[in-house]
């Protein structure tokens, strides 16, 4: 697995308008770009479990957009894939903003990036 593919799974997730994440930034606790850079063994683990759910979600979806006839059509795909997406990492605990915080984080560092794309493999 390439290491982008962090990135691809991340984009496609959350690739929906942005209103429902600040709606939820709004009762989240600010995850300041200095936390973003500490990422735990346990939060590397969880990472790693929420991204192999979100590449099923984006598996499941790929056929439907694809066949999508219409703008209105792949609009409301993306939403349900976006819906189904934010209910997976919210079932980990975690809020997408928090998801994408420590996503960042991965892809700043290359010692983390191996070490999520190892547990992403394991999975």
């Amino acid at each position: 697995m390439k290491t982008s593919a962090v990135v691809i799974v991340v984009a496609f997730a959350f690739a929906a308008p942005q209103l429902s994440f600040a709606q939820q930034a709004q009762e989240a606790p600010n995850v300041g770009p200095s936390a973003a850079l500490a990422v735990s063994d346990m939060e590397l683990a969880t990472f790693a479990s929420i991204y192999v759910d979100l590449l099923d979600t984006a598996s499941k979806f790929d056929a439907e957009m694809k066949a999508a006839q219409s703008e209105e059509q792949a609009l409301e795909i993306r939403g349900r894939a976006q819906t189904e997406s934010i209910a997976k990492v919210e079932r980990h605990g975690w809020t997408p903003e928090k998801f994408n915080s420590v996503s960042e984080a991965i892809n700043k560092d290359p010692s983390l990036t191996d070490k999520a794309v190892k547990l992403i493999q394991e999975r």
